[in-house]
């Protein structure tokens, strides 16, 4: 077996394969992931439930009953309009000290390559588990998984796992900061608000025009605080996120008689669909009254609900993550929420496998912007926990 033991020049390899997503640029990294596993002998296979959108699935087989996914997303956001405020090229892995900068290395190529390395160290150090470990490593993740791991799931082609860990990074503000149990869902929605357009000499006589209106609507959401009918073991609140949308406007010269905002709600565990949309229903009606006409349309694909799940701290996977962070790190992670959604929405929320939402190396806070950024040697601490995760939870020996 050809064994890659440097997890940074892993990682390397897989920044610069763009893979941004919206861009269905997937199957050049799958490709990659599956040269090489398949030069190390690993079982591995490609599924794409929607074509040209792949999915790589790479099984290392120790024997032994229990089954563990170890998960990843081979898509990262898109560069978008922060590519002028980069300082170094988003494609290319750049280490500066002990922290390294590249498009997606901390969401999540560098927990990928980790897995990658680990499974490595799994399949030629000593015996002493025995079981299955399979990658899962994943399209679509940062639109939805509408072609990632809700189709798996959904479509039945995963393999029998007995628990899952996901990779996104668990670092917020400092490295390691939790074994995130609970993964938030997500609930995007646009209000178009219709007013009177006309001569903006005359605005007095036509009133609040649909802009205005709509800034009402965004400075009430704001304060607006979801219920959370049923709160779930591990501590979280949801946050309400307006503005992330907003269009409107013709000419100068016309007082504006249309205006759609969009806004996103991070839910989490024990919310109830409907009673948010009569929640969120009842503020529109409230600020708009009769100065306008609103409609909300909540959208169609995955990202206008996605339900936020949680694992147990009492579940296997998650005390043997406890166990080897201890091991690696010198003290046990804490449990905690991740504050975004994950692909643990499929593997528990639907397929009902237990599933750590995030545990892997860099900050989420440095994700989806400019200047994204992974610790060097977090990369390494990666491969470790993963190894060590992996050969507890297959030994059956977690505390």
């Amino acid at each position: 077996m050809e064994v890659v033991v440097d997890v940074l020049e892993l990682t390397r390899a897989l920044v610069e394969i763009d893979s941004q997503n919206p861009g269905a640029l997937e199957p050049e990294i799958a490709r990659f992931v599956h040269d090489w596993a398949t030069r190390r002998g690993y079982a591995t296979t490609v599924l794409e439930p929607v074509a040209g959108r792949p999915n790589v699935l790479v099984t290392l087989d120790l024997g032994g009953e229990r089954h563990l996914g170890l998960s990843g997303h081979l898509d990262t956001k898109p560069i978008g309009d922060a590519l002028a405020q980069w300082r170094t090229p988003p494609l290319e892995l750049t280490v500066d000290g002990d922290d390294a900068y590249g498009l997606g290395v901390t969401d999540m190529k560098g927990g990928v390559a980790a897995m990658m390395v680990a499974l490595d160290r799994l399949a030629t150090g000593p015996a002493t588990a025995t079981g299955r470990v399979t990658l899962l490593l994943s399209a679509d993740e940062e639109q939805g998984s509408d072609a990632g791991a809700k189709a798996l799931v959904e479509a039945g082609l995963l393999p029998p796992l007995d628990a899952v860990v996901i990779g996104e990074p668990s670092g917020i503000t400092r490295a390691w900061e939790g074994i995130h149990l609970v993964s938030r869902g997500l609930c995007c929605f646009d209000v178009e608000i219709t007013t009177t357009q006309g001569h903006s000499g005359l605005s007095p006589i036509l009133g609040r025009n649909a802009t205005l209106v709509a800034a009402d609507l965004l400075h009430a959401f704001e304060e607006f605080r979801p219920t959370v009918t049923t709160p779930g073991e591990v501590a979280c609140a949801p946050t309400v996120n307006p503005g992330i949308f907003a269009r409107s406007g013709v000419s100068w010269g016309v007082w504006p008689g249309w205006c759609s905002i969009g806004i996103e709600i991070r839910l989490v565990p024990g919310m109830d669909q409907r009673v948010l949309h009569a929640e969120v229903a009842a503020l529109v009606e409230e600020v708009v009254g009769d100065r306008a006409h609103a409609d909300i349309r909540y959208k169609d694909s995955a990202q206008g609900w996605i339900d936020a799940v949680e694992l147990s701290p009492g579940a296997a996977v998650a005390r043997a993550a406890r166990v080897a962070t201890a091991e690696v790190l010198g003290a046990p992670a804490p449990f905690t929420a991740f504050p975004g959604a994950t692909d643990a929405t499929s593997f528990l929320g639907t397929g009902g496998i237990p599933t750590i939402a995030s545990l892997g190396p860099g900050w989420i806070s440095s994700a989806h912007g400019a200047n994204e950024r992974v610790g060097v040697g977090q990369l390494d601490e990666a491969v470790a926990i993963y190894d060590a995760l992996a050969r507890h939870y297959l030994a059956g020996a977690e505390a």
